[in-house]
């Protein structure tokens, strides 16, 4: 009776330690992002269009601003290289907000004017790197570097991003002011370079 009851007790166990980190190995933080350029609306669409993309891949996200606020309260304090965190200390901030997936990168703008038909167009690139961490193999498991986007790429031609950003893009008419074209840029840009990274989720499940 008492070793029915130990094994009862160790399979109760091994099942609650198994939901727990199937909870756990749930949950993302995006962040730290290094910028170049870009006004703050524009990188405000980094932190959404990342976590739209996954949470349409079955992951939640934690609240941006308590995620950034314990990065920023770490002590010691997060050691950068390039603007972008080393690996031992990735495993401090994982455990910090309790996610096992940490999503970095960066991004930078190059916004400018050209000439089309009869008067000026504002085109704008985004250009990101980004890094998914899985705290679970204490390594970075995803990386695109250098992935482009530009706000005037026709929706015709992106339907790879377009199934994995889930909501429309930003919209931009001719001349204007640079925001909607960096959001818009900076959209593509992202849904390309973790586009790959939700077909290995898709194939995990």
């Amino acid at each position: 009776m008492k070793k029915i009851t130990l094994t009862l007790a160790a399979s109760f166990l091994g099942l609650a330690s198994s939901i727990c980190f199937a909870q756990y190995s749930n949950k993302i933080a995006v962040y730290p992002w290094d910028f170049k350029d870009g006004n703050v609306t524009s990188r405000e669409m980094v932190f959404e269009t990342v976590r739209k993309i996954a949470e349409h891949s079955g992951y939640t996200v934690l609240p941006h601003e308590a995620v950034k606020r314990k990065f920023n309260s770490l002590v010691p304090a997060v050691a950068l290289r390039k603007g972008l965190p080393i690996k031992s200390d990735l495993a401090r901030f994982a455990a910090a907000v309790h996610a096992n997936i940490i999503i970095f990168g960066n991004t930078n703008w190059h916004t400018r004017s050209i000439w089309v038909g009869a008067g000026p167009k504002t085109i704008s690139t985004a250009s990101v790197d980004v890094y998914v961490y899985d705290d679970r193999t204490r390594s970075v498991t995803f990386q695109k570097r250098g992935v482009e986007g530009r706000s005037d790429e026709k929706e015709q031609a992106l339907k790879v991003v377009l199934s994995v950003l889930v909501t429309p893009l930003v919209t931009t008419v001719s001349g204007g002011p640079a925001t909607p074209r960096e959001q818009r840029a900076v959209q593509i840009a992202l849904g390309r370079a973790l586009e790959p990274w939700t077909r290995l989720r898709q194939r995990q499940r």
